[in-house]
């Protein structure tokens, strides 16, 4: 018996006409969880529940296991919609905190469209109701004082990455100008080796970057010691140059959404060095926010000890006492005190609930000089876990 023939163009626009559904699902469920939220706001409810999450999942594997999909694939797809739920709802909150509305917001971000700050700002706002205007700066300096001078609302910055560590120069901006911070938000970095149309590996003589990236592909040049890596100020900056030269001797590492943009052609993708490669951004403004209690935050702190022996120390366990979570904690020199140290301080909590707030008051009296940089809504939201057990319980029952 012969197979009936399949039309793959008709298969492919049935899978396309599904995707557009799952899209426009997907979206209603993101506006009934907003008024879930606006419930939760207007009856003082938390935003989690984590018994009701651990029912919701297992009920969706059960479903999932009667059309065949396996428990991890049902959990991976739930665990990302339900992400997406909570950060829509944290974000509701941080709105009805501000009194702000529906409006325009002004951020400085470095580098040209598609540069990783400006994906991570795309990112931070996909949940948010506010429209979003970019002011492309070309230095870090300048994202500081378009925000202190004013004239944007916002500034987007990266202050650590998991490979090549910390930003040194973004610390010293943030108390050189007095700015809070009031988001953050992590970006998984994916760099690429880009050229024009004409170049490969074999043409490349001179590579392009952000000083970042570059650490961040070591092993990619240490692997081609025929290519030359050089600074630029940003990633975007270094494409604008490939594209303007034309020349197939000519790279940049950056984004793949970059190379697009500039009509410019991916010679090797993800060249880091490490694939789980993640650069953490902070939002700074003039004035500092208040985050509601319900959501998991943050604060940050830049602090000066004495020169005793055991005054850091001292410090932290003030913290221990209290039972507070320092998650980092990065030094600097301070330029008008030679060899005097300024320590900056990453606290798991909310800088308005009475434990933080007793640990603050007593740091001051300890500190030589105690400045609270921020507080504001931690990035991660942590998935509900399932017990093994009742996964394996569900997929016997089929």
């Amino acid at each position: 018996m012969n197979k009936p023939e399949v039309d793959l163009k008709q298969l492919r626009k049935a899978i396309s006409s599904l995707d557009s559904e799952l899209l426009s699902i997907f979206a209603q469920r993101r506006q009934l969880s907003l008024q879930v939220a606006a419930y939760k706001f207007d009856n003082s409810g938390q935003i989690r529940d984590e018994g009701r999450e651990k029912k919701l999942l297992t009920q969706l594997v059960d479903k999932g296991l009667e059309f065949g999909i396996a428990p991890n694939t049902t959990l991976t797809l739930f665990h990302s919609i339900i992400e997406d739920s909570v950060r829509s709802q944290y974000d509701f909150f941080l709105e009805q905190e501000k009194g702000q509305g529906l409006h325009t917001v002004k951020v400085a971000v470095l580098g040209e469209p598609e540069s990783y700050s400006h994906i991570a700002l795309k990112n931070h706002f996909s949940t948010k109701k506010q429209r979003l205007e970019t002011v492309h700066c070309h230095s870090f300096m300048q994202i500081f004082k378009e925000v202190d001078n004013g004239s944007v609302d916002l500034g987007i910055v990266p202050i650590e990455n998991t490979t090549s560590g910390n930003i040194t120069e973004i610390y010293d901006l943030l108390t050189e100008h007095h700015l809070k911070i009031v988001g953050e938000e992590k970006l998984k970095v994916r760099h690429c080796l880009v050229g024009t149309e004409q170049a490969s590996l074999e043409t490349l003589k001179d590579v392009y970057s952000h000083p970042q990236a570059i650490a961040q592909c070591k092993k990619f040049f240490l692997d081609h010691p025929h290519i030359q890596s050089h600074f630029r100020s940003s990633s975007s900056s270094a494409i604008k140059l490939v594209a303007e030269y034309q020349n197939p001797s000519i790279g940049a590492i950056a984004s793949e959404q970059a190379a697009e943009q500039s009509g410019l052609k991916v010679l090797s993708y993800a060249i880091n060095n490490y694939q789980e490669n993640y650069t953490r951004f902070l939002l700074i403004a003039k004035q500092a926010i208040t985050v509601p209690s319900v959501i998991p935050a943050k604060t940050t702190l830049a602090l000066e000890t004495g020169q005793q022996p055991g005054a850091l120390l001292d410090c932290l366990q003030i913290l221990k006492n209290h039972r507070i979570n320092m998650s980092k904690l990065e030094s600097r020199p301070i330029p008008t005190q030679p060899w005097h140290e300024r320590f900056y301080i990453d606290l798991e909590g909310n800088a308005s609930d009475s434990n933080v707030l007793n640990a603050l008051d007593e740091l001051e009296k300890v500190a030589h000089k105690l400045e609270c940089l921020g507080c504001y809504a931690k990035h991660d939201v942590v998935a509900t876990k399932l017990d093994t057990s009742i996964i394996e319980h569900s997929e016997q029952d089929q």
